[in-house]
């Protein structure tokens, strides 16, 4: 499984994945999932222009993310035939030699690659505090509004959800993407304004503490 986003750079890994199961298909099965509260509509051009013939799904309520733990993407989910993870959940890219290299004897040889053994994946998923629940609870309610035509007042929530939670990428990144779409999907994503936006946020928090 693939975790990945619109809104993020990691959508032009789509290509490779699909390069990858095209030549490992009999061996493998490769779903992509994306994490896009603004639904399938943002998501499917960039499995389209993929070409991709692999499955593609949609979290769009972040079920997955909070079943592990997960606050951010691109993430690799590894499973074998009965269902046991064989990497420990975290940070993939295809485009990435060494990680194709590792995947590609997994695949081939059924041997689990020893920097994959080495990892700790035995962490358990942890409950979710007060401040997480409340702000998955503001992102629940941000994707309702919007798909209700109701932009700013899911904005309104989505910024309430990253004062609860602001290490959480997923609410903090949708949020600007909703906000300030052209710099995430008029060509690519805009870092310079990403880096700005960051530096606003810090100075904004840190005098809502005072």
């Amino acid at each position: 499984f693939y975790m990945w986003a619109s809104w993020w750079g990691c959508r032009g890994q789509l290509p490779g994945w699909q390069s990858f199961y095209k030549k490992h298909k009999d061996s493998v099965n490769v779903v992509v999932i994306a994490q896009d509260a603004q639904g399938a509509d943002v998501a499917k051009p960039w499995v389209e222009k993929a070409g991709a013939t692999y499955r593609a799904l949609l979290d769009q309520h972040n079920f997955i993310g909070k079943a592990y733990n997960l606050k951010f993407v691109p993430v690799g989910i590894l499973l074998d035939e009965d269902g046991k993870l064989v990497r420990a959940v975290g940070s993939v890219n295809i485009d990435n030699d060494e990680f194709q290299s590792e995947l590609t004897e997994w695949v081939t040889s059924g041997a689990i690659p020893k920097a994959w053994i080495d990892a700790d994946k035995q962490s358990a998923p942890k409950a979710l505090t007060a401040e997480e629940k409340e702000a998955d609870a503001r992102f629940q309610l941000a994707i309702v509004l919007l798909e209700n035509d109701k932009k700013e007042a899911a904005i309104a929530e989505l910024k309430k959800a990253f004062e609860l939670d602001p290490e959480n990428w997923l609410i903090r990144k949708q949020l600007w993407a909703i906000e300030t779409p052209e710099a995430f999907y008029d060509g690519n994503v805009d870092y310079g304004w990403q880096k700005a936006q960051m530096a606003r946020e810090k100075v904004a928090l840190e005098a809502s503490k005072k």
